[in-house]
């Protein structure tokens, strides 16, 4: 392993390893970086050594080397998140997936990344995979071997181009694609969102998010490294667990369904958000406008909207200020990020925190970008007087009816703000003479009863007529991933 000690790494700047950007080993010792749901605290003195008993075990007993890749298929703990700084700290590449995914749909993940160690929680599941990676270890068997381990005090000198994790897309459109994630992007995206966000040292956030996925795992965690504050680490959402930890927090990231169970908890008051409490951040799925109105009259408190994706982290941010964030939109473009409209509404962007390309598939990625340097995100938006992008939804759920465009997130925003309606999702399904026609699929509130003629009564009085579903469909809730994605 090519490498410099820690010392030599403090005083130089020729390596760009995230490690080294964020200063991880300026920050004092003591201080805490992880709180746990019983209270427990754990310094960055001590997750540092963990880190580099991982770093130690992965070079010497299963010989990692930069570039290598480690897929890891485990549960939310802080020797996931050690596991993950390790690889950064020797190189290699860090694949997250989803701990819940099946035999046959880990096989995918093994034959396009070929890592070199796979890391399970269901090693029962896994050894079947055995012929196609070098290594395949269960995480409570690497958690014992790194307790015998003397921390390794070197980080591999990286550049700001060098990739440090592979994350897959959610495969909406064909098989998941492995998102190249540099240590530059991941860095620069970290730096700005602590700066803009207005992080501290003396910051907790309550991080209740999955840990696989770029929002628990970059945008969370980066923004607390980068400010040297600290994590509540929770091991999964819930109204009641939230509630509980409120009180110690000063910042929640979450996805917009964690904010719809919180407004129908009936403990859920302004009161139960402490004095030093000062931001609440949405993002994954778009944030409907009855949540936040809402969630603002209950608490007093305004949801800063932004927006991302896997390719590219975030892109978008309300502004820190209250006054400056708009409900509807995702605010403006972060620092150093360029966003634009093409002819048809779709959003591209340039910014130091995009994706290298992805993995193993170069025909895409020149797909996914244009001559001059622009990611082609796939999702329609507009801008603003002000300047600030609303979200319409993705290009290929524009509906077009009787050669008319309709946008569903305008739809779903005023069925959303109707008495009685809990969310909608609006959809286009096959006609004959209008080629498309759109549907409404409603969830009401507990205890609601309105019928089709009744919502689409409503819908006359605020819409133009091509623009009201031609039926309404009721559920009992809407179908989503574990990122709260319709």
């Amino acid at each position: 392993m090519r490498s410099i000690s820690l010392i030599q790494q403090s005083r130089s700047f020729a390596s760009r390893n995230l490690i080294h950007r964020a200063g991880l080993f300026s920050v004092p010792k003591e201080k805490s970086l992880f709180i746990d749901e019983s209270g427990t605290k754990l310094s960055y003195g001590k997750f540092l050594t963990k880190t580099g008993q991982y770093a130690a075990t992965l070079h010497e007993d299963y010989k990692i080397q930069k570039g290598d890749r480690v897929l890891s298929r485990i549960e939310k703990s802080i020797d996931a998140v050690a596991l993950y700084l390790a690889c950064l700290q020797i190189g290699a590449i860090y694949v997250p997936l989803n701990p819940d995914y099946k035999q046959e749909e880990t096989k995918h993940f093994i034959q396009d990344a070929e890592p070199k160690l796979f890391v399970t929680s269901q090693l029962e599941l896994d050894k079947v995979h055995s012929e196609s990676v070098s290594h395949i270890v269960v995480d409570k068997q690497l958690k014992k071997m790194i307790e015998q381990k003397k921390a390794a005090t070197d980080v591999e000198s990286m550049r700001d181009e060098e990739t440090a994790s592979i994350c897959y897309t959610s495969g909406t459109t064909g098989k998941p694609k492995g998102a190249m994630l540099t240590h530059g992007s991941l860095s620069s995206n970290g730096e700005t969102l602590a700066k803009i966000w207005g992080f501290t040292e003396n910051d907790r956030l309550l991080h209740m998010l999955p840990f696989y996925h770029v929002h628990g795992m970059f945008i969370s965690l980066s923004t607390t490294l980068f400010s040297h504050s600290s994590l509540i680490w929770l091991p999964r959402f819930s109204e009641e667990i939230c509630l509980r930890h409120l009180a110690q927090s000063t910042v929640l990231m979450g996805i917009p369904t964690y904010y719809s169970r919180l407004l129908s908890s009936p403990q859920f008051q302004k009161s139960s958000i402490p004095p030093q409490f000062r931001l609440f951040i949405s993002g994954s799925a778009p944030l409907s406008l009855a949540i936040w109105e809402e969630f603002e009259k209950r608490t007093g408190h305004r949801i800063l909207e932004r927006y991302g994706m896997t390719e590219a982290q975030v892109i978008c941010s309300n502004l820190y200020d209250v006054n400056g964030r708009i409900p509807g939109s995702v605010g403006k473009p972060i620092p150093g990020t360029e966003l634009r409209l093409n002819v048809n509404d779709g959003i591209e962007i340039r910014s130091p925190a995009l994706f290298s390309g992805y993995w193993r598939n170069p025909v895409k990625t020149k797909e996914d970008m244009t001559d001059d340097g622009y990611f082609i995100t796939g999702d329609v938006g507009r801008i603003d007087d002000n300047g600030f992008l609303h979200i319409m939804g993705r290009s290929k759920d524009l509906v077009i009816s009787g050669g008319l465009n309709i946008y569903p997130k305008e739809i779903e925003d005023v069925v959303d703000k109707l008495d009685g309606v809990h969310e909608s999702a609006l959809i286009g399904l096959p006609h004959r003479d209008l080629g498309e026609a759109l549907v409404a699929v409603v969830a009401l509130r507990n205890g609601v009863k309105l019928d089709e003629k009744a919502i689409r009564e409503k819908l006359k009085a605020q819409l133009a007529g091509y623009k009201i579903p031609k039926r309404v469909l009721f559920i009992s809730k809407l179908p989503r991933n574990s990122m709260g994605k319709g």
